[in-house]
């Protein structure tokens, strides 16, 4: 059985891109630990949900008080996306305890010494885990173009043995474009691609009483629109 460390930037990554990868892994056997690293506090999808714009769920613009829900604060929107992420994870078959939780940065302000220095705390906790992260490649957000470079960089030291840059299905060309001459490598779900869908499903529930607001479909819902129909992780090698 092997470790393996996915690093995870914001609630919804790890479905979006990491989720036909995840349940290979544990299909096989293998121990994941699914790390949610920055907050996700930035999203404005607070803002439609308040009715302060259109929500591109609904095509229209909320009004909180006829929805039956309070506006929601900034806190208010970590602790719905975290609801999600859990949620999420475990439909993929995560246990809980392999969900952690560390959020030690605000979402966009991380930086790759910030990301070092969380690979180095985990690794050191699990000597020998394979690491899996996003690619630095190509116009992908800060928070996930920092943890890659900080990866690359502690493989290069030979502080990770064993390394996966993962590409968000909406920057493969782009990636492709930067990397020119890299092996961009496809996992699908070889069984249970029914679990990577209903991963990417809790981020499209919509029930105000249960303080599910579909954040992570408001914020990208043609992308988890796309991985649903075609559940695919894509991922390079080191260069």
């Amino acid at each position: 059985m092997a470790v393996n460390l996915f690093f995870i930037p914001h609630q919804d990554d790890e479905a979006l891109t990491f989720g036909a990868a995840i349940r290979n892994h544990l299909n096989v056997g293998d121990e994941c630990h699914i790390i949610l690293y920055t907050d996700g506090s930035s999203s404005n999808v607070v803002r439609q949900l308040n009715g302060e714009t259109k929500s591109s769920m609904h095509r229209k613009t909320l009004n909180p008080e006829r929805e039956g829900y309070a506006p929601l604060s900034r806190d208010d929107l970590v602790r719905c996306r975290n609801d999600e992420f859990l949620r999420s994870c475990l439909a993929l078959g995560v246990p809980a305890d392999h969900v952690h939780f560390v959020q030690q940065l605000q979402d966009g302000t991380s930086t790759v010494e910030d990301c070092e220095e969380l690979i180095r705390a985990f690794t050191d906790q699990y000597h020998g885990a394979r690491v899996k992260t996003f690619t630095d490649l190509g116009n992908n957000h800060k928070d996930h173009a920092n943890m890659g470079a900080a990866a690359r960089k502690l493989y290069q030291q030979e502080r990770i043995a064993d390394l996966r840059l993962y590409v968000e299905p909406y920057n493969l060309r782009q990636a492709k474009k930067a990397g020119s001459g890299i092996q961009i490598l496809k996992e699908k779900p070889e069984s249970d691609r029914d679990k990577v869908v209903a991963a990417l499903q809790e981020y499209k529930k919509w029930n105000p009483a249960l303080e599910q607001f579909a954040i992570g479909y408001h914020s990208v819902r043609k992308e988890i629109d796309a991985v649903i129909a075609r559940p695919v992780s894509y991922y390079h090698k080191p260069y």
